[in-house]
Formats: structure tokens, C-alpha cells, sequence
């Protein structure tokens, strides 16, 4: 399994047809702080990978990339959804969106304490 991408995508995809995630962090990086320390935090985990140092050592660069890319590939998703993504919604459709008239009464009796029992 390649340690650029999470299981299952990038270049861990069963077709192989999505984008790696490197590639894609390499793409935004001047534009998103994710992308950039994704990137920055691989250049470290790669570097740990050819010194003498210990499995903890190359244990704890490949979490801290893990999560800078989990994170970066998360913002980058959103930011597609907000610049009219194919199949995301519009602001203008997600303010138009209808409301539920009442209050669900489980809510209203949990916030006046309704639920809590007594300890007589």
C-alpha cells in the first residue's frame, strides 16, 4: 500500500483512477495551509525514512502526514463544495431550504429537564 494516500484512494484505488493525494496538496498548496503542511510533513517523513533513527521516530512522521493529509484533503473537498462544485448546493438553495415549523418535543423536555429522573 502507497503511504501518499488513505486506503482505498489516490494510489491505494482499486481502478487506479483517482488523483494522488500529493498530487493534489502539490496543486493548492500555494492557495490552501493544509496542502502546504501536508506537504511539508511528507518532505519530513521521507527524509526520517533514510536515516538511522528509530521505528518511533518514522512511526510518529507517517501519523503526523497522515492527519496534515486527512485534513488538507478535507479542506480541499469542501472548498470544491463552496465554489459550485458539480452537485453541490448553491448558498442561495441552502438558505431556501424549508424549515420545520415546531420544535421536536424531545428537544423542548430535554433543555426544561423533563428527562432527568428523580432520585427519591
Amino acid at each position: 500500500m502507497a503511504l501518499c494516500c488513505p486506503p482505498g484512494h489516490g494510489c491505494n484505488a482499486p481502478g487506479g483512477e483517482e488523483p494522488c493525494a500529493l498530487t493534489l496538496c502539490r496543486a493548492a498548496a500555494k492557495e490552501e495551509d493544509d496542502a502546504a503542511l501536508a506537504l511539508a510533513r511528507w518532505g519530513d517523513f521521507e527524509a526520517v525514512g533514510g536515516s538511522k533513527c528509530g521505528d518511533g521516530e518514522r512511526r510518529f512522521r507517517r501519523r503526523a502526514f497522515e492527519r496534515a493529509r486527512d485534513r488538507a484533503l478535507i479542506t480541499l473537498a469542501m472548498a470544491q463544495g463552496t465554489r459550485g462544485a458539480p452537485g453541490a448546493p448553491s448558498v442561495s438553495a441552502m438558505k431556501k431550504a424549508p424549515r420545520r415549523s415546531q420544535p421536536r418535543q424531545g428537544r423542548r423536555l430535554a433543555a426544561r429537564g423533563a428527562y432527568r429522573s428523580s432520585s427519591s
